[in-house]
């Protein structure tokens, strides 16, 4: 059996590698401690599984030398404990991984000379020098008769003591020279083979999940796509959106296999995994925007179950990550309603599994929301629903904050807006410090309940929640219903004074339950399609002429004038979407002429080749102009006949943020034009429009 210094050494040299397919270093720092602990006791700690193969795949950080000749040893099973050790005697990070890969570092962890305690690093090992860190230990860059000078009173007990310690020092130096049981893999065995066995033996170990096994035999056939998951993790998070990569590996379950079934990608090939990668990741960028700027979810926190995303997802990717407007009102009244219901909150796997089935549906969203139905017997809220309810019951707390961003609230001391400008904090309407000893014990369950319960609470920012954190609320509501009257619609709450008393603590409660129950239900009914008069018909459009919401192009690419392409036309046509979304929004009519006469797409499609190449060069010019969010998020395509011609119309609706052309200009629309305006006059309308 091998030596554990051997061991590290060995992984110093490359002669020991991790395959890509490998989780991270996901150890806590107890389960490091715990390690040490086991191997100064000398009790066992498990065997190393080895796979000899003179085919490795792709290795972790390309940390491999495969010029060598002979068998390459490539670790399954033991990397968690061998890289603790080896940061822990080498002081260094191991060669397959890079400081950014460990993120529980243990190489501060103690060893008490005297009582042989472990622990990490604290007051208590800094004021003791009988601590001493475990990895100087190893680096022989312990001075044990100046510890033991400074921890005895007589110097005649400073030998003594330093024998003491030596003995301790030397149990830990022994770890080194312990041998570590070790397995082997045959060079016969396969890759998909040595994943297998990876995930056997590491199920009596960290439980390699469902997801991770996935992974695993996709990195077989792509090995770098844990690398790509997790770059785009970082993305994600980096705009608020934090998933663990559980949720990526789904997103490509769902986008390669229609269902959420493991052993369905096991041996999906390279070039099908990267491209459906590839169409997620051009999904998230459509969801990132739809989440922010109309679902009203600003980031990860208000999301109760990432599996929610995830019909979502798939259903964009299907779509080439596009959807009507009726489509994102539909699928967001579900969307809402699956959080607030806990639709995934049991059997996750098999409820998606069966979500995933219905995409395919002629009315999908309708079918996801029956499944909700069914399952929870209605979808409206009641105002009993809330009752007890604190920010723990994230379903109904995350619906509240949505409710509330949706009203663009203002900070109830200082009137300013709230909605993106400030970190938010939950203040309690009727404070902790008067609720406890008055009306509740603060020991008691249902009296806690009471207080946090989401009726009593309300957004505001930390400095208006300090000003107000210990008043009653019919000592500071007169004041704020007297500066800001407007907050006790857009908060919900109650406006009667009597409710505003200690007294009627309960009264209040009940009172705007039944206010919050209502809005919520107010809110996700609000995305319905409005049954209506039908649309104005196209004809009609043309017929009214340009005006403020409706502009007309000849052409967009074929120049009239000289018979010819002209690029440049294709800029005015995105100038004039630009205009309408940052004003009211509004229709382009490209196929007719300024005098309203239908001329249709003819001449540009001989300069293409076909209708969907117009729309696909149509849409990446706004795109390249005005950016992926308007180009997905605030305009829709269509083409339509008229007297037998084909015109294009471009729907664009107001932007919930500034558009600008390139980067640089701002184009608003005045008239029936569009006009571009100077860096003050934009500054003034965005102030107006959007602050």
């Amino acid at each position: 059996m091998p030596e554990i210094g051997k061991l590290v050494d060995k992984v110093e040299s490359n002669e020991i590698v991790l395959p890509e397919f490998q989780r991270e270093y996901v150890w806590g720092k107890d389960q490091a401690k715990e390690l040490m602990k086991s191997l100064y006791r000398e009790y066992p700690i498990g065997s190393l599984l080895i796979w000899e193969t003179e085919n490795p795949p792709e290795i972790k950080n390309d940390a491999v030398d495969r010029e060598q000749y002979g068998l390459f040893k490539v670790l399954l099973d033991g990397q968690q404990r061998l890289t603790v050790l080896y940061l822990m005697i080498k002081d260094d990070i191991p060669p397959y991984y890079t400081e950014d890969d460990i993120q529980t570092d243990p190489r501060h962890l103690y060893f008490n000379l005297d009582s042989g305690e472990f622990k990490y690093e604290n007051k208590s090992t800094r004021d003791n020098p009988e601590w001493v860190k475990v990895i100087d230990c190893f680096k022989d860059d312990v001075s044990i008769f100046q510890i033991a000078k400074e921890t005895t009173e007589e110097d005649a007990e400073v030998g003594e003591k330093a024998e003491e310690y030596n003995r301790e020092l030397k149990k830990i130096n022994k770890i080194t020279s312990l041998q570590m049981p070790k397995e082997e893999l045959g060079k016969s065995a396969d890759v998909h083979q040595a994943i297998n066995l990876f995930d056997k033996v590491n199920s009596q170990g960290t439980d390699l999940g469902d997801a991770e096994l996935a992974l695993a035999h996709m990195s077989a056939q792509w090995p770098y796509i844990r690398r790509e998951m997790k770059k785009t993790q970082t993305m994600m998070a980096e705009n608020g959106y934090d998933f663990n990569l559980d949720f990526y590996v789904k997103c490509m379950i769902a986008a390669v296999t229609d269902g959420m079934t493991y052993e369905h990608v096991y041996d999906t090939e390279k070039d099908v995994l990267k491209q459906n990668w590839d169409l997620v990741n051009k999904v998230l960028d459509f969801l990132t925007s739809f989440l922010e700027n109309e679902a009203l979810i600003p980031d990860s926190s208000y999301i109760n179950t990432r599996a929610v995303l995830i019909p979502l997802i798939k259903y964009l990717s299907d779509n080439d990550a596009r959807m009507t407007r009726e489509e994102k009102d539909a699928f967001l009244k579900w969307l809402y309603s699956a959080m607030m219901w806990r639709r995934y909150s049991r059997s996750t796997d098999s409820t998606l599994d069966k979500d995933l089935s219905l995409l395919g549906g002629p009315n999908p969203v309708e079918d996801l929301m029956e499944e909700i139905k069914d399952d929870r017997g209605r979808l409206e809220v009641q105002p009993s629903d809330l009752e007890g309810r604190g920010k723990s019951s994230k379903h109904f707390y995350n619906m509240v904050r949505i409710i509330s961003r949706n009203n663009n609230p203002s900070d109830w001391k200082t009137g300013e807006p709230l909605r993106g400008s400030y970190k938010l904090e939950s203040h309690h309407i009727f404070p902790k410090s008067q609720l406890y000893g008055n009306l509740y014990d603060s020991n008691n369950h249902m009296g806690r309940k009471k207080v946090n319960e989401i009726a009593n609470r309300a957004f505001l920012t930390s400095r208006g929640n300090k000003d107000i954190f210990t008043s009653l609320p019919e000592d500071y509501l007169p004041d704020v219903k007297e500066d800001h009257p407007e907050i006790f619609e857009k908060q919900y709450i109650p406006e009667n004074p009597e409710f505003w008393k200690l007294d009627n603590y309960e009264r209040f409660l009940a009172e705007r339950r039944e206010m919050l129950a209502n809005a919520i239900n107010e809110f996700i009914q609000s995305f319905d399609t409005p049954e209506g008069p039908e649309e104005t018909s196209l004809e009609s459009l043309i017929e009214k002429g340009e005006n403020y919401r409706i502009e007309f192009k000849e052409t967009l690419l074929y120049d009239v004038y000289q018979n010819q392409a002209n690029k440049e036309l294709k800029k005015e046509a995105v100038k004039e979407i630009a205009s309408f979304a940052n004003a009211e929004g509004g229709t382009l009519i490209i196929g007719v002429d300024d005098d309203k006469e239908i001329k249709g797409l003819e001449r540009d499609l001989k300069l293409m080749d076909d209708l969907d190449d117009f729309e696909v060069t149509l849409s990446q010019e706004i795109s390249s102009r005005l950016g992926d969010a308007t180009a997905s998020l605030y305009t829709e395509i269509d083409f339509k006949e008229i007297d037998g011609k084909t015109v294009c119309t471009v729907s664009v609706e107001p932007s919930s943020e500034p558009v600008y052309f390139e980067e640089d200009d701002f184009i608003v629309r005045q008239g029936s034009s569009a006009r571009p305006l100077s860096i003050q006059d934009a500054n003034q309308y965005i102030q107006e429009n959007w602050a």
